[in-house]
C-alpha cells in the first residue's frame, strides 16, 4: 500500500520511491491499493506469512505492449505457491499456466483468485509439479513474486570473512554491502532434506542468471546444509538463487530475498566494547574507506534509543584508497534500565558520481551502573 499518495481509481500510484525501493532490496513487491482494497490484500499477508515460505521466483522490469513469459519451475515438495503480480500502470494482464496446460481462472478447484485494480494475487494448493507459464502483458512497470510453502528454503545467505581470537577463528558476517575489486567469500545454508542436487546461482533484478557459483558443502546436516565459495561479485544488483532436482527428480528453484550489490565504500566500527552506562555519553568511532575514484561521502547515523547525540564530520572527502574516521557521541539518559540494547547503524553514500552507499551496526547494551562522561 501507500497510504501517504493516494490515487485515483484508473491510476497505479506514483509511489514514495522509497518505498518502491525498500520493496525491491528487501524482496517484497510494492501494492498499489485503492483504499477499498486494503482488506482484499489480505490474501498476500496470509500467504507470506505462514511456516517454512521460501520465494521461488522474484522480478521486476519494464514492459513494453508485448508479451512476456517467464517459467517458474514447481517442484513435488511445495504444499502451497502464491504468485503476486503488482503493475504501476492500469491494464496490464497475468495469465498462469499449468504445467499440463490448463490456466488458472475464476476459482478453479483448489485456486484462490484475487483481482486488484493494479495487481492480481494467486494462491494453488497442492500445485501440480512442473514447469509453470506466467505470461504478462502490458507496458510500464510490473513486479512479479512466486512463494511456496515447503520443505526446501533457504536458511541464510551472507557474506563473510575471517575472524576471531587466535585459536577461535571462524568466517563472520561482513558489515555491510561485499566490496567491489575482490572476491567475495559467499556462506549458504539450505534446509536441504527434500533436494536431491543443489546449484547456486546469482541472478538480476529481472530474475535472470547472471553466472553459476562453485560452492562447496562443508557439513552433512540436511536440515541445514551449509556452503561456501568464492564469488566474483557482479556489476548490477544481485540475488542469490538454488537450483537442482528434489527427491522425486523434479526441479526445484528458491531465491534468497535481500538484493545484494557490490560497492565502493567500506564502513566499520572501531570498538572494544559493546557497553553503555546510564547517565553517560561515549563517544564510537568508525572508519569510512574510499575504494573508487576520489568522492564526498555523506554520513548519516540512526539508532532506535535516539541515543545519538553528536556526529563528526556529516561529510568526508576521500581520495581513492583514503579512510577518514566519524565520531558518533551516544548520550544514555539516567533511569535507563540495564539490559536494553541499541544499534547504531552508519550509512556513508557517495555525493555526486556512480551511485555507491554502505553502512554499518553497532549494538550495544546499558550496563547496570553509571560511568563518568568517556569522550
Amino acid at each position: 500500500m501507500n497510504p501517504s499518495r493516494p490515487f485515483g481509481p484508473d491510476a497505479c500510484g506514483p509511489a514514495d520511491p522509497a518505498y518502491i525501493r525498500a520493496a525491491n532490496e528487501t524482496g517484497g513487491i510494492p501494492m498499489f491499493l485503492q483504499r477499498s482494497e486494503a482488506a482484499k490484500a489480505f490474501h498476500l499477508v496470509r500467504e507470506s506469512t505462514r511456516n517454512n515460505m521460501a520465494t521461488v521466483f522474484w522480478a521486476t522490469g519494464t514492459l513494453d505492449g508485448q508479451p512476456k513469459t517467464v517459467s517458474i519451475p514447481v517442484d513435488s515438495a511445495t504444499k502451497r505457491i502464491t504468485f503476486a503480480f503488482s503493475v504501476d500502470t492500469k491494464g496490464n494482464e497475468l495469465k498462469l499456466t499449468q504445467p499440463s496446460g490448463g490456466a488458472i481462472a475464476g476459482r478453479l478447484g483448489s485456486a484462490e483468485i484475487t483481482e486488484l485494480n493494479c495487481g492480481r494475487i494467486v494462491t494453488v494448493s497442492s500445485p501440480e509439479a512442473g514447469e509453470w507459464r506466467a505470461q504478462i502483458t502490458g507496458t510500464g512497470r510490473y513486479w512479479l513474486e512466486a512463494q511456496a510453502e515447503g520443505d526446501i528454503f533457504f536458511v541464510s545467505a551472507e557474506f563473510v570473512k575471517k575472524g576471531g581470537r587466535p585459536g577461535h577463528e571462524g568466517l563472520f558476517k561482513i558489515q555491510g554491502q561485499p566490496l567491489t575489486g575482490t572476491p567475495a567469500t559467499l556462506q549458504v545454508s539450505l534446509s536441504a532434506s527434500a533436494t536431491g542436487t543443489s546449484e547456486f546461482y546469482l541472478v538480476t533484478e529481472e530474475g535472470r542468471t547472471i553466472q553459476k557459483l562453485q560452492m562447496q558443502a562443508v557439513n552433512s546436516d540436511r536440515q541445514f546444509l551449509e556452503f561456501v565459495g568464492s564469488v566474483d561479485l557482479p556489476t548490477p544488483p544481485f540475488r542469490v538463487a538454488v537450483k537442482g532436482r528434489d527427491l522425486s527428480g523434479k526441479l526445484y528453484q528458491r531465491f534468497f530475498s535481500t538484493l545484494f550489490h557490490a560497492e565502493s565504500v567500506e564502513v566499520s566500527p572501531r570498538l572494544d566494547f559493546d557497553e553503555l552506562a546510564p547517565g553517560s555519553t561515549t563517544r564510537v568511532a568508525f572508519t569510512v574507506r574510499n575504494l573508487a575514484t576520489p568522492r564526498t561521502f555523506k554520513i548519516t547515523v540512526t539508532d532506535g534509543r535516539q541515543f545519538v547525540s553528536k556526529v563528526e564530520p556529516q561529510a568526508l572527502v576521500l581520495h581513492a584508497g583514503e579512510s577518514g574516521t566519524v565520531r558518533v557521541d551516544l548520550t544514555v539518559p539516567a533511569g535507563t534500565p540495564p539490559g536494553v540494547g541499541d544499534n547504531v547503524v552508519l550509512v556513508a553514500a557517495g555525493v555526486v558520481g556512480p551511485p555507491t552507499s554502505n553502512s554499518s551496526v553497532a549494538h550495544f547494551s546499558i550496563s547496570g551502573g553509571t560511568t563518568p562522561d568517556s569522550r
